[in-house]
């Protein structure tokens, strides 16, 4: 098996303890420039469009984007990646032309204040609640990857590498808040796109040429569709599962705080909109890159012994720093240190995201509410508390799962399924009444709910194999209760124009 040298490794570990010490002085330094609850949640609404871009652009591309497409990439080919970073993409240039414009000119604190304003405090207390869930499970994905990394390097637990991921998160986060993300996200997009850009020509060297890594793909390695096993026919969870992929993270994502509060800190709905679309498109050429990984990590590993017995915790999440310790470990120990502090960066910059989106969340749309007198310095020592439970319980998922993609991917889900259609609706049906909404939230829920609890009866093993089994039933059922909560909505609110016209006529009589 390929290993640094103890001179390399050292040098390694002083470069990147060096980068955290520099994104912590950021926080340190971006706290004093944080005065109210405004500044604190989107930085002022002072973002310009090159500020706007580099932050949602480095909020996307985190340890799912790189680790974890990389890792599926490796053990499904296409098919496994279809919700990132194909959805992703997707999701950001439709948010862009669709939604982030619009919230924007209202000058929304987060993506569910506009539930609160059409459909009542209730119906936007429930959204956001239901929202929490996104950000626990995304978040726990973002520290199993820096732990991933400090084990890989330093030799220590998985564990306690994702405990001090946490800690440096928690700690630029809570002092400087959407500022502090800002900044950090400027360097930490810089250094993962130079990064992996060194990365893909040594990856596909060692691979043989990028013609050879081409002609040992199979057909089903590039197939979009589900693939079924020889002499069986595709059955309708198959498509199912496959039209789930694209739109959980293609749709529900659309409504996701994180993509919205980046938005929201544009200086203008100009800024907003172009910083999406440009985002879009710029995510899915650099998520390329770990694809390319992926595929070439099935030649490369084997030739250095390799494989699933000899590494620890969940192997495939090493897939992509295995195969840039193999391929940059033979260059500079500086294209190295650079490399890793790039991956570290991509997933710092969204595990930061993640944690104040939900943060945001939970003290503006659940806690505020009900607080309505309270100051704005308390509610800002509140959102910052709230923040240190957020990733306790992150760290709890993080340590049960353990698969970083599949965290990631369904972690989204109930933004499809209770979030999306009551965003939507809100912008572009003004007349929709808190009944619709109300009957879309809770049919959709209630359908995805009852599915999962079905496919689940009789499931044995740990949490972690249950959770890791538990990916098709999460997704097929999100389509289910998606499309139930669709149906819902539109006959609620069909009957209800239907019965204000029938009322009218019958008054003019």
């Amino acid at each position: 098996m390929f290993q640094l040298s103890g001179d390399v490794k050292f040098f390694l570990c002083i470069g990147i303890a060096a980068y955290i010490l520099v994104m912590l002085l950021i926080g340190f330094l971006a706290s004093r420039r944080i005065s109210s609850p405004e500044d604190y949640l989107v930085a002022g609404r002072r973002l310009p469009l090159w500020m706007a871009t580099a932050t949602l652009l480095a909020t996307w591309f985190g340890a799912g984007s790189s680790m974890g497409v990389a890792a599926m990439t490796y053990s499904s080919g296409i098919k496994g990646i279809l919700a990132d970073p194909f959805g992703a993409s997707l999701c950001l240039l439709l948010a862009g032309v669709f939604i982030v414009g619009i919230l924007r000119k209202l000058k929304c604190l987060t993506v569910t204040d506009i539930i609160s304003r059409q459909y009542g405090r209730g119906a936007g207390i429930f959204a956001s609640l239901w929202m929490m869930p996104v950000y626990i499970g995304w978040l726990g994905s973002q520290m199993l990857g820096i732990g991933t990394i400090i084990h890989l390097l330093t030799g220590t637990e998985i564990w306690i590498g994702t405990l001090a991921g946490a800690a440096i998160i928690l700690f630029y986060t809570y002092a400087g808040g959407m500022w502090a993300v800002t900044l950090t996200d400027i360097i930490q997009v810089t250094l993962i796109i130079t990064g992996l850009i060194i990365l893909l020509p040594g990856v596909i060297g060692e691979a043989g040429g990028f013609e050879h890594l081409y002609n040992s793909l199979h057909a089903a390695d590039l197939s979009f569709l589900p693939v079924p096993e020889s002499g069986k026919s595709l059955t309708v969870n198959d498509i199912t599962y496959c039209i789930g992929s694209w739109i959980v993270m293609g749709l529900g994502c659309m409504v996701g705080q994180d993509l919205i509060q980046r938005s929201l800190a544009a200086k203008d709905e100009k800024v907003a909109i172009s910083s999406s679309v440009i985002s879009a498109f710029l995510y899915f050429c650099i998520a390329m890159i770990p694809v390319v990984v992926g595929f070439a990590a099935r030649i490369v590993l084997p030739k250095y012994g390799i494989t699933a017995d000899n590494l620890a915790g969940n192997p495939e999440n090493q897939v992509l720093p295995r195969m840039a310790l193999i391929v940059l470990g033979k260059l500079h120990p500086m294209i190295l240190i650079l490399f890793f502090s790039a991956l570290l960066s991509a997933i710092m910059s969204s595990a930061d995201s993640s944690l104040l989106a939900g943060s945001s969340l939970f003290c503006n749309n659940v806690l505020k509410p009900f607080l309505p007198e309270i100051s704005e310095k308390k509610f800002l020592l509140l959102t910052r508390l709230s923040a240190v439970v957020l990733i306790a319980i992150s760290l709890f998922f993080a340590f049960s799962v353990q698969n970083i993609y599949l965290l990631m991917k369904n972690s989204w889900v109930t933004q499809l399924v209770v979030v999306f259609t009551p965003v939507i609706t809100a912008i572009y049906l003004p007349k929709a009444s808190p009944n619709a909404a109300w009957a879309s939230m809770i049919v959709s829920l209630a359908v995805w709910l009852g599915y999962c609890a079905v496919a689940c009866i009789g499931a044995e093993g740990t949490f972690a194999e249950i959770m890791s089994n538990f990916d098709r039933p999460v997704t097929c059922g999100a389509v289910y209760g998606f499309t139930a909560g669709l149906l819902a909505f539109g006959c609620c609110y069909l009957g209800e124009r239907l019965s204000d016209k029938f009322n009218g006529k019958r008054d003019e009589k």
